[in-house]
């Protein structure tokens, strides 16, 4: 385009205007680069995004889709991270200003001009002040005029007439002109490359949330339509046309400048500054703005794609679940229900081939079956189909996708930003701008829906799962009771076709009993996947409806609604707190004179009067510890299971323990890195020692499979110890330590985990041999192999006396005091995979009490929880065992959907303080030891063996012992109260 300079160009050196020229071709140049930068940026992004999806070309995979969405998220978290903060046009366009300063350096501040004919004459456009102005200035101008009109009346050349000067101020015109009206000509430049930017990248998000990738669909992610030529002759004519306005401008008011036509004040440094100013915080305004959008944009596309991911992984979740239920069915099917059939079958053929027999010989194959009955089918088959069910996998299952679910929600994003409209095509404002974060609006309503239709679809299936328990175990039963029948027909009558009658009718029967049971199965698995595949699809409607800018704001009004809600509540719970407490420590206070009083009594009582008062425990509190477990057993079987007082495998139920395990990783890292870190763990029984172990094991990710022994016997001598190492290790059977040692240092590196250390040690004369060779194998060994021993906290305290125990391990991790709401998070975990619903019930004193009365019923099981869950902690004292024990016989009734809790009394065990020594020492003799034989009790307290029999017989009639597995222990109702009598009288030391 062929651009006309005016005169102040023209009467320049030529330098001048050829840099102007120029000015206007970087402009040209520099913003068709822009051009190019965001069309490689969004190329870069579709790049990345079509690589993304052909990554899951003609795939079904969920994970796999959960794992990409997740790619491209963490993609995008480093576009736009984080909202823009008001940026200045030197950090954005310092080119423009540079060259544009370059500029107005070779540019002389003044030139001197002869002011042009026009400026002399009234005009047609000039204003009636311009005109008053003017006409003075005319008669002024002839008046100075009239000396060289009069002399050139004389000259033969005449001289032409020459006008007065003005100064131009050409560096300030060229600078209002060519830099500071190019800023305002710059935001309408940002306009448009904003908008084509951001409508780019509209399209590869949208292609990225709606299209598979196939040849059918290629043409969607067309970029060609954006940035193309006439979107860069538009930037182009754009900058051509100011540059043109500019320069018109610069001509006319070259020639007014320093005239009565031009006011001085239209150049001042003050105007140009403010006219600056002004024209920086438009484009400021504008620059940010469209930052927002941009950022709003990115944040939206991170929003739905987490969204996207959570579903996923939904479908991901409920779709290998429901094939491990399928699995499962089959599982059970082919390893029992068809076994079940097939012996039927078998037995059945026994009385098929021969109707003519003897009775005699009839009423044997009736007994010989009987025998096999018993033998394969109710202790065998039907008990380990039983004890499969009862393990309660599908509800483990179950609550184990509600884990990860939950988990999941918590580790969502805090907050995304969000726009009224969800439009990207206008600068939006801060004010525009609002926050919501995906975790809250799941947390608030979905996620909880989501948890109670899962908890009523365990429920349902714990109660079916009862059901098809009770089925089956109704099989042998009727084979049992049919075979009776049979026999008894015999014996009476001596019928033979009316005894086999009754066998055909009666085998018939336990077929269609086993029919039923595989029906009943095949219901509940049905239940499971069917409402799995509601559950999933509801959710995920749910999580669609979330990507919605509408249907966030409804929801964001709602969620405020209960916060401030909650708000009101919370401070009314925290006034009637405050009060609480206050009335509490002055009752404490009241209390405390007569509570030191009472003690002294009890001091007093116990050291002049136990030695002559025998306190026995009274029949009701014996027979009660001793029908302890028959209360237990009475229990749902699954029910039961679900609080068993065994190890933990599944690490969804596992509680607390962070810092043991924190412990633990530390011994480890430190052991990988060349360092001993041999590890042992220490606490009180039943404290969840091996449940640590096992969660230990799982979250480390070992890289070594670990072996594992947990040693009993109490045997002291060494050779005992060596043979079952060697077995363990996979070393031919030796009594040699120092074979050993050589084994672990010249193999490859290991994990051993030696549970339960105080079962290789007798509190006899030379009872610590055995113990003394394994602690010199861990210690000789240790670089190579990675040891994890646990023991009792009672024995290490008195072995830490007499060999420093600690010594010999690296890393002693005493297992700390769990949290009161530990337990009761552990209590309500394991109850919410049977999905039952508790409900505490009102002691008589309760329904007795006004204040209780007028609670509401929300209120009212609160009240009963908060003090259940107080005595249970208090009868515990971070026993998990014993809180498991504590909800068992707090079990009032199992029944439909719901459980209901009792007040659990416990038994009053005062009676212990007043035992004789000899008893006192049995008990310490099996607290220290966790449990002795009759000949082992003897040997350690040194008395004679028949004695203690007498003794321990009386003791477990009391109920204080129990006998399992050949050895004799504390009961565990008992246990706390031993080990407080134990510590009162200094014979142990340990934390309890």
């Amino acid at each position: 385009m062929q651009i006309k300079y005016p005169e102040v160009f023209r009467s320049m050196e030529k330098q001048y205007y050829e840099k102007a020229a120029k000015w206007r071709a970087f402009l040209q140049s520099y913003f068709q680069n822009k051009v190019d930068e965001r069309k490689e940026f969004v190329k870069q992004q579709a790049d990345f995004i079509l690589a993304k999806k052909a990554e899951l070309h003609f795939t079904t995979d969920f994970s796999a889709r959960d794992k990409n969405k997740q790619a491209i998220f963490t993609h995008l978290k480093t576009v736009f991270p984080e909202k823009p903060a008001t940026g200045s046009l030197e950090e954005t366009h310092f080119e423009v200003l540079d060259n544009g300063a370059i500029l107005l350096n070779d540019l002389p501040d003044i030139m001197v001009e002869q002011q042009k004919k026009e400026r002399f004459k009234l005009l047609e456009n000039d204003g009636f002040f311009l005109r008053f102005l003017k006409f003075f200035k005319i008669i002024a101008f002839f008046i100075s005029r009239i000396p060289f009109h009069f002399l050139n009346l004389f000259r033969k050349s005449k001289r032409p007439l020459r006008y007065w000067n003005h100064e131009v101020r050409v560096k300030k015109l060229i600078d209002k002109h060519l830099v500071i009206d190019f800023i305002n000509c710059l935001s309408d430049i940002e306009d448009s490359l904003q908008k084509e930017f951001l409508a780019a990248l509209e399209t590869v998000k949208d292609y990225e949330k709606n299209y598979n990738i196939d040849e059918a669909e290629a043409s969607v992610l067309a970029f060609d339509q954006f940035f193309a030529e006439n979107f860069r002759h538009s930037i182009k004519n754009a900058i051509d046309e100011w540059y043109e306005k500019s320069l018109a401008s610069i001509t006319e008011e070259y020639e007014l400048d320093d005239t009565v036509e031009l006011k001085r004040r239209h150049l001042s440094e003050g105007r140009l500054f403010k006219e600056k100013s002004k024209a920086l915080k438009k484009w400021q305004r504008i620059h940010h703005q469209w930052n927002n959008t941009a950022y709003a944009l990115f944040e939206d596309w991170r929003s739905e794609l987490e969204l996207s991911a959570l579903q996923a992984f939904i479908q991901a979740g409920t779709s290998d679940l429901s094939t491990n239920i399928e699995d499962w069915q089959k599982k059970i099917r082919h390893n029992y229900l068809q076994e079940i059939d097939q012996f039927l079958l078998e037995a059945q053929s026994n009385f098929e081939f021969d109707r003519e027999e003897e009775a005699s010989e009839l009423r044997k194959k009736i007994t010989q079956v009987n025998y096999q009955t018993k033998k394969q089918l109710d202790q065998g088959l039907l008990q380990k189909l039983q004890d499969t069910l009862s393990k309660n996998s599908l509800l483990n299952q179950l609550d184990r996708l509600e884990h990860q679910i939950n988990e999941r929600i918590d580790q969502l994003a805090n907050q995304y930003v969000v726009t009224k409209n969800n439009q990207f095509n206008i600068p939006l404002a801060d004010s525009d701008l609002s926050y919501i974060s995906n975790y809250e609006l799941l947390s608030f309503e979905i996620e909880p829906k989501l948890n109670e239709k899962l908890e009523d679809l365990k429920s349902k299936v714990f109660q079916k799962m009862g059901e098809l328990l009770i089925l089956v175990g109704d099989i042998d039963e009727m084979v049992s009771y049919m075979l009776s029948t049979a026999s008894n027909a015999l014996d009476e009558e001596q019928k033979e076709l009316e005894a086999l009658k009754i066998i055909s009718e009666g085998f018939q029967r336990a077929h269609n009993k086993s029919e039923e049971s595989k029906d009943r199965l095949s219901e509940i698995i049905l239940l499971c996947v069917e409402n799995l595949r509601k559950i999933s699809q509801s959710l995920i409607d749910e999580l669609q409806k979330l990507k919605e800018n509408e249907n966030v704001s409804a929801l964001k009004i709602r969620i405020n609604k209960a916060k401030a809600f909650q708000k009101s509540e919370a401070f009314t719970v925290k006034v009637a707190d405050e009060a609480i407490r206050v009335f509490n420590i002055s009752k404490a206070y009241t209390l405390q004179a007569y509570q030191r009083a009472n003690d002294i009594r009890m001091q007093l009582n116990k050291r002049f009067l136990s030695s002559t008062i025998v306190n026995e425990p009274n029949r009701d509190v014996s027979d009660f510890l001793n029908e302890s477990n028959t209360i237990i057993d009475k229990l749902p079987v699954i029910y039961k299971r679900l609080y068993a007082i065994e190890p933990l495998n599944d690490i969804v139920l596992f509680e607390g323990r962070e810092l043991e395990i924190n412990r633990l990783a530390t011994a480890f890292q430190a052991w990988e890195k060349g360092k001993y870190a041999s590890v042992l763990l220490t606490g009180e029984k039943w404290s969840g020692l091996t449940s640590l172990i096992n969660y230990g094991i799982k979250q480390l990710k070992l890289p070594y499979t670990p072996v594992r022994m947990a040693l009993a016997g109490n045997n002291p001598e060494p050779d005992a110890i060596c043979n079952k190492l060697s077995q363990l290790i996979g070393l031919e059977e030796t009594s040699d330590p120092e074979e050993i040692i050589k084994y672990l240092n010249e193999g490859n590196k290991r994990v051993i985990i030696l549970e339960d250390l105080q079962k290789v040690f007798l509190r006899v004369l030379y009872g610590q041999r055995a113990l003394s060779v394994l602690v010199e194998i861990i210690t000789a060994t240790q670089k190579n192999i990675f040891w994890i021993a646990s023991m009792s906290v009672y024995t290490f305290n008195y072995l830490e006396r007499s060999l420093k125990m600690s010594a010999f391990f690296s890393y002693h991790i005493p297992l700390s005091p769990i949290s009161s709401e530990s337990i009761s998070q552990l209590i309500i975990k394991r109850n919410r995979i049977s999905g039952f619903k508790i409900e505490f019930e009102a002691s008589e004193k309760d329904l007795n009490d006004k204040k209780f009365n007028r609670l509401d019923e929300k209120e009212k099981q609160l009240y009963l929880k908060e003090r259940f869950f107080k005595e249970l902690n208090a009868f515990a004292k971070s026993n998990i065992s014993m809180a498991l024990m504590y909800w068992l016989l707090s079990t009032k009734e199992v029944s439909g959907q719901s459980i209901v809790i009792k007040n659990f009394k416990k038994p009053d065990l005062s009676f212990l303080s007043s035992l004789q020594s000899d008893r006192i020492f049995v008990l310490l003799a099996l607290i220290m030891h966790d449990g002795l034989t009759e000949r082992q009790i003897a040997s350690v307290l040194s008395i004679d063996l028949q004695k203690i029999k007498f003794l321990v017989l009386e003791m477990t009639e009391d109920g204080i012992l129990t006998y399992q597995n050949n050895i004799y222990m504390v009961n565990t109702l008992v246990y706390r109260n031993a080990v407080q009598l134990l510590k009162a009288r200094n014979m142990i030391v340990g934390k309890s």
